[in-house]
């Protein structure tokens, strides 16, 4: 496994992260249904942190909280081991104060992931999105009496638009509190958007990228390319089998290198991503070990400039 600090922080993270979106119930109180029982979960964070991976990221929201249950039951008598990347921000009840980045919330659901998570302290907190009805700075003043405390060790957010994060770092620099230390976007092939105003961002403030669905929702697999599986995400999301019409003629490009260096196709779209400016990470999400396998094989090599720029072309947006 390859480690690289965490933008211009001093923690070190693995190239790959796992996620835990897909661990727990499949009728959760709230947000999405899980796929992956409880033990074959821990069967899987075990095994990701035998291939060495550290970073392993989570949300108060997932499978209504029972993801981070079962990343606390996982990582007892090894918590030193282990990056814990958890956020907050989604609706996780019916209440006025429920959702969002108010001091209110952030203050309540800090304390219900620490008790889920089974430790006094989480290694990366992250907002979860934009509130629009909370100013930036009773957030982060929140966050920051976190990091005090000695609650949170860092703080990071997800799904921000450039603005909103250069506007949140110079409320962090006016105010001499805690900043974001990284952005998890959505980045990979076939979702370059973020190279227009968010990766030049992160260049230039230092802020590292943790990267969500890094093979495009599965297409970047090559399991698109003649068929959609029944079953499949594509099969149950129409937007994603359009997309994967979309790329085909990339997709069989991007085969044709990883035949050629005797790679899988995700293993080649993860290393391409792995090396983008300010990136620091990508997240896999994994319902088997095998697929665990194949991903940690993306990290401890590097593509040729001339794949590089074939892979560049073919996936133009």
């Amino acid at each position: 496994m390859e480690y690289v600090k965490l933008g211009k922080s001093g923690l070190k993270v693995s190239r790959i992260s796992l996620g835990c979106w897909n661990f727990g119930s499949a009728t959760p109180r709230w947000g999405k249904p899980g796929k992956v029982s409880p033990e074959d979960s821990i069967r899987i964070i075990h095994a990701a942190v035998d291939k060495g991976i550290n970073l392993i990221d989570n949300a108060n929201r997932y499978t209504g909280g029972e993801a981070e249950e079962i990343l606390g039951r996982a990582v007892k008598g090894m918590r030193n081991n282990v990056v814990i990347a958890t956020k907050v921000h989604g609706e996780v009840g019916s209440g006025p104060n429920d959702k969002g980045q108010s001091r209110q919330h952030i203050m309540r659901e800090v304390e219900n992931s620490l008790r889920r998570l089974g430790t006094d302290y989480i290694d990366l907190y992250q907002a979860h999105g934009v509130d629009w009805d909370t100013p930036l700075e009773e957030s982060l003043r929140a966050y920051d009496d976190l990091i005090r405390q000695g609650k949170v060790r860092y703080i990071g957010c997800s799904n921000f638009p450039a603005w909103v994060l250069a506007k949140s770092l110079w409320v962090s620099d006016v105010n001499k509190i805690s900043s974001f230390v990284s952005v998890q976007p959505n980045y990979s092939l076939i979702n370059r958007t973020v190279e227009k105003e968010l990766q030049p961002l992160c260049v230039d403030q230092g802020v590292g990228m943790i990267l969500y669905s890094p093979i495009g929702g599965g297409i970047l697999s090559g399991k698109y390319e003649n068929v959609i599986p029944e079953g499949s995400r594509g099969y149950m999301e129409p937007a994603v089998a359009e997309k994967a019409g979309k790329f085909q003629n990339a997709v069989k490009q991007l085969r044709a290198i990883a035949n050629e260096l005797g790679k899988t196709p995700a293993q080649v779209s993860l290393n391409w991503i792995v090396h983008r400016p300010a990136v620091s990470s990508a997240i896999i999400g994994v319902s088997r070990l095998e697929q665990l396998e194949e991903n940690v094989g993306a990290v401890g090599w590097e593509l040729s400039e001339e794949h590089v720029r074939q892979l560049d072309e073919a996936f133009a947006e």
